[in-house]
């Protein structure tokens, strides 16, 4: 119950210092500083008389005190000066010794000046307490401006970016289609589609919307993308993952290496006469003691298999050297061998660190 009132205080504390503050901050109509002062000195007046007989003597400034800082707080300073000086003058008049007179005794100059002195503070406060919020709300439009600028440059330099890759890739592709050598053309090709892979994953991946990366929504779009740079209309991509929140500087490396797989298998797993099938899964296990969760991704493809004597540490691959590097940037291990029933396995597993994201 404690912990559930405490959470509950804050808020009506929060909300009580912000009313405050706007109270503060107001800008009100001369029509409400005058009934607002006129309403003080009336109804502190009328206390301090219904109070009169239940006092001891020495407390004629007693109900005028709260009228002035309400006045200051919800209506204006001017107007709390106006109260401040009539409550004075009528405490002076009706409950400061001889009543009724304004004799200026021994007795009520001490009480006038402790009144002034009291009043004089609270108007200093208020009005410095005004004056620092007008500050603080000044210092806040700014950086919220400065935010919201950085945030524009940072969406546009982004946007260039991705544009100036977009660019690039339509280079390499007007040239291959200048090259007479096959090789030369597939190669010039398979970069193409690595950059505009690239530059689709770089959009995504700093989008000024993202807040959170779960691993599972980022590959499902970042794999679409694969196929749609590929041209590979008669791909049928199969894809389910488990939810797994990314830290940025491991959905690159990991993005990058699904996507040089999926390439790969878009490449040379299509089945002759048939449309490719690949299969897409991110398995999540159980955090280990240390904290860290481990994730296996598997890409399964329906084509030849991989060849005689196949070995990825010495493979000439750029898309398999690319994907084996990553594999080493996440610290984790990257397999490629014969499915059972055909076609190519390929199994990335590694581990994320929680305290990163």
């Amino acid at each position: 119950m404690t912990n559930a009132a405490a959470p509950d205080r804050r808020t009506l504390s929060d909300k009580l210092m912000q009313g405050l503050g706007a109270a503060l901050l107001a800008r009100r109509s001369l029509r409400h500083q005058v009934v607002f002062a006129l309403s003080a000195i009336v109804l502190s007046t009328a206390l301090r008389f219904a109070l009169n007989d239940a006092l001891p003597p020495g407390f004629p400034f007693l109900t005028f005190f709260p009228a002035v800082m309400l006045t200051l707080v919800f209506s204006s300073l001017r107007s709390g000066l106006a109260v401040g000086v009539a409550c004075g003058v009528i405490a002076w008049y009706f409950f400061i010794e001889p009543v009724r007179s304004l004799a200026i005794t021994p007795g009520a100059i001490v009480a006038l000046l402790l009144y002034a002195l009291i009043i004089a503070t609270d108007v200093v406060f208020i009005t410095a307490a005004g004056r620092a919020l007008e500050q603080r709300m000044a210092a806040e439009q700014r950086a919220n401006a400065l935010a919201t600028s950085r945030s524009l440059m940072f969406s546009e330099l982004q946007h260039r970016i991705s544009n100036n890759l977009s660019t690039v890739a339509a280079l390499l592709r007007l040239q291959s289609q200048l090259v007479a050598d096959e090789t030369a053309r597939q190669a010039l090709v398979a970069s193409q589609t690595r950059i505009r892979s690239i530059s689709l994953l770089q959009r995504r991946l700093h989008s000024p919307d993202l807040q959170t990366l779960d691993a599972a929504e980022y590959l499902r779009e970042v794999l679409h993308d694969v196929v749609e740079v590929t041209g590979a209309g008669d791909v049928n991509l199969d894809f389910s993952a488990d939810s797994l929140p990314l830290p940025h500087d491991t959905a690159v490396p990991l993005g990058l290496i699904a996507s040089e797989l999926v390439m790969n298998a878009i490449e040379h797993g299509a089945p002759e006469g048939r449309d490719t099938e690949i299969t897409v899964r991110l398995n999540v296990d159980a955090a280990t003691p240390d904290g860290r969760i481990p994730a296996t991704l598997r890409i399964v493809d329906q084509g030849p298999g991989l060849p005689e004597g196949f070995d990825l540490e010495t493979s000439d691959s750029l898309g398999l050297i690319v994907a084996r590097q990553f594999a080493t940037a996440l610290n984790g291990q990257l397999t490629l061998a014969k499915g059972k029933d055909g076609g190519t396995v390929a199994r990335l597993d590694f581990l994320i660190d929680p305290t990163s994201i």
